[in-house]
C-alpha cells in the first residue's frame, strides 16, 4: 500500500522499533505482573477477586491521571527533544514531579479513609465491598511510589531511553510474585494474609520500582542530564507551557477514567460474575495488545520529534502508515483473544457459569480489539503526539458519556438484556470514535508545534 512506503526507511522503522520493542517488553512484563495478581487472589474466591478488581478501579483512576500527565508532558519533551534543548526538559520534568506528587497525595488519603465508601460507587454486594474496602485502604500507600515511578520512566521514552523499564518492571514482578505467594497463602513460615497479603506486596514491590528508576535517573541517566538540584528549580515561564499542554490531557484523561469506572459501576450491579468475567477478559486483551501499545508509544514519540525537528509533511505521511499498521496487529490480537480463551479461563476458581459469561465476554472483547487497536495508535499515538489535545479530548470524553454509557446503563440495568450484549454497548464508543478520527489524520490538520521559538539564552533550568 502507497501509505506504508514511508516505513521502508530504514532509520526510521528501526527507530520506532527500538521505541515500541521494549515497551512492549515492559507491558508484557506488567500484564505477567497483574495476571499473577489475579490468578493468586482467584485462588481465594469470587468474592476475593471482585472485590480487588473493584478496589483497584479507584488506582486506575489514579493512574490513567498519571499517564495523561506524563503523555501530556511527553508532547512538549519529545518535541524539545527534536530541537536538542534539554535545558527546557529539565524544567519541564520538575513541574511535572510537582503535580503527580501532590495528586498521588490526595488520592492516598482518599482511598484510606474512605474506602466502603469508594466501593459502594462500583458495587451493593457487602461481601464484595467488606473485602474491597480492606485491600484498598492498604494498597493506597503505593500510589505515590507508583505514580512517580510510571511519569519517571514514560518522561524518559521522548528521548528514546526505554530500556531500563524492562530492568525496574521485571524486578518489581519477580519481587511482587514471590512476596503474594509468601504472604497470600502464608509461605514460609509467614502467615497466611489473604487480600492484605497481596496489598503489601504491591507496595513492596512499587517501593522496589522507585528506587532502581530513582538511581537511574539520578546516577545514570546522560542524555537530559537531570540532577537532585533540578528537583528544587521551579521555572515559571514554563508553567503556563505545561498547563496548556498537560491539563486537556489530564482532563481527557480523569474524565475518561471516570467514565471508564461508571462503566464498572454498571457491571457490578449486574452482578458479581459480569465483574470477575470482565476482570479476568480486561487482563487477556491486555496481553493481546502490548506490541499495539508499544507502537502507540513509539507513535507519540517519533511524531513529535519530526514536528520538533520541522518534518510536518513527512511525519504526515508517518501517521498514516502506523494507522494501517495498527489495523493489522488488531486482527491478529482478536485471533490471538480467542485462542486463549480456554487457557486463561481454566487458571481461576471460578463458578462454570462465570467460566461460561467469561467465554462470551471475551468474545466480545476480541472483535473490539480490532478497532480500539487502531483508536490508540490514531489517537493517543498519532494525535496527541502531534500536539491535538482538545481533539482528542473531545473524542474520549463525548462518545464515552453521550453514547456508550447512556446506552449500556438502559441496556444492562433497565431492560436487563444479556451482559454480553451490555458489554459491547458499553464500548460502541470506540467504533464511533474512528469515523471521526481517521478523517481528521488523513485531512493533516492536528500537527502542531507546541515549544517555543523564541527562548532565551540559559532559560528552561540549570545548566
Amino acid at each position: 500500500m502507497q501509505s506504508l512506503a514511508i516505513l521502508h526507511d530504514r532509520s526510521l522503522r528501526n527507530s520506532i522499533l527500538g521505541i515500541a520493542i521494549p515497551i512492549a517488553l515492559q507491558n508484557l512484563i506488567t500484564y505477567m505482573t497483574g495476571m499473577m495478581d489475579t490468578v493468586m487472589l482467584g485462588q481465594l474466591g469470587e468474592v476475593e477477586l471482585s472485590g480487588a478488581s473493584l478496589a483497584n478501579q479507584f488506582g486506575t483512576v489514579y493512574m490513567v491521571l498519571t499517564f495523561g500527565i506524563a503523555s501530556g508532558t511527553n508532547v512538549l519533551l519529545s518535541q524539545y527533544w527534536g530541537k536538542g534543548d534539554t535545558r527546557s526538559i529539565r524544567s519541564i520534568l520538575s513541574i511535572m514531579y510537582r503535580v503527580t506528587l501532590a495528586l498521588s497525595l490526595l488520592f492516598t488519603a482518599a482511598a484510606r479513609f474512605f474506602p466502603e465508601l469508594i466501593l459502594s460507587l462500583f458495587s451493593s454486594d457487602p461481601l464484595v465491598i467488606a473485602a474491597g474496602s480492606r485491600y484498598l485502604a492498604l494498597v493506597c500507600f503505593s500510589y505515590t511510589l507508583n505514580g512517580m515511578t510510571n511519569v519517571m520512566l514514560m518522561s524518559l521514552r521522548s528521548v528514546g531511553t526505554v530500556g531500563i523499564s524492562i530492568l525496574v518492571y521485571s524486578s518489581s514482578f519477580f519481587a511482587n510474585t514471590a512476596l503474594n505467594w509468601v504472604l497470600i497463602f502464608g509461605k514460609l513460615g509467614f502467615p497466611a494474609l489473604g487480600m492484605e497479603g497481596a496489598a503489601i506486596a504491591t507496595i513492596i514491590a512499587r517501593a522496589l520500582e522507585l528506587a532502581i528508576a530513582s538511581v537511574y535517573l539520578f546516577g545514570f541517566e546522560k542524555k537530559i542530564g537531570y540532577t537532585l538540584r533540578d528537583v528544587a528549580v521551579y521555572d515559571r515561564s514554563f508553567a503556563k507551557d505545561f498547563a496548556i499542554n498537560v491539563t486537556p490531557v489530564m482532563l481527557n484523561e480523569l474524565i475518561w477514567s471516570l467514565g471508564n469506572s461508571t462503566v464498572i459501576a454498571i457491571m457490578g450491579r449486574m452482578g458479581r460474575d459480569l465483574v470477575s468475567a470482565n476482570a479476568i477478559a480486561n487482563i487477556t486483551a491486555q496481553f493481546t495488545q502490548i506490541f499495539i501499545i508499544g507502537i502507540a508509544n513509539a507513535a507519540s514519540v517519533v511524531i513529535g520529534n519530526g514536528i520538533g525537528m520541522g518534518e510536518q509533511e513527512r511525519t504526515k505521511s508517518l501517521a498514516k502508515a502506523l494507522v494501517v499498521v495498527a489495523g493489522g496487529f488488531g486482527l491478529v490480537a482478536a485471533g490471538l483473544m480467542l485462542l486463549l480463551r480456554g487457557p486463561v479461563i481454566g487458571l481461576y476458581n471460578i463458578p462454570e457459569a462465570t467460566k461460561i459469561l467469561t467465554r462470551q465476554i471475551m468474545a466480545v472483547f476480541s472483535l473490539i480489539t480490532v478497532f480500539r487497536s487502531v483508536e490508540f495508535v490514531g489517537l493517543i499515538g498519532v494525535l496527541r503526539g502531534g500536539g491535538d489535545n482538545r481533539f482528542v479530548l473531545f473524542c474520549d470524553v463525548f462518545f464515552l458519556w453521550a453514547v456508550a454509557i447512556p446506552l449500556g446503563a438502559v441496556t444492562g440495568l433497565w431492560l436487563k438484556l444479556p451482559a454480553p450484549l451490555v458489554c459491547f454497548v458499553l464500548q460502541c464508543d470506540v467504533l464511533i470514535k474512528l469515523l471521526v478520527t481517521l478523517p481528521r489524520i488523513w485531512g493533516g490538520r492536528w500537527v502542531r508545534d507546541v515549544t517555543r521559538p523564541d527562548l532565551p539564552e540559559g532559560s528552561g533550568g540549570l545548566q
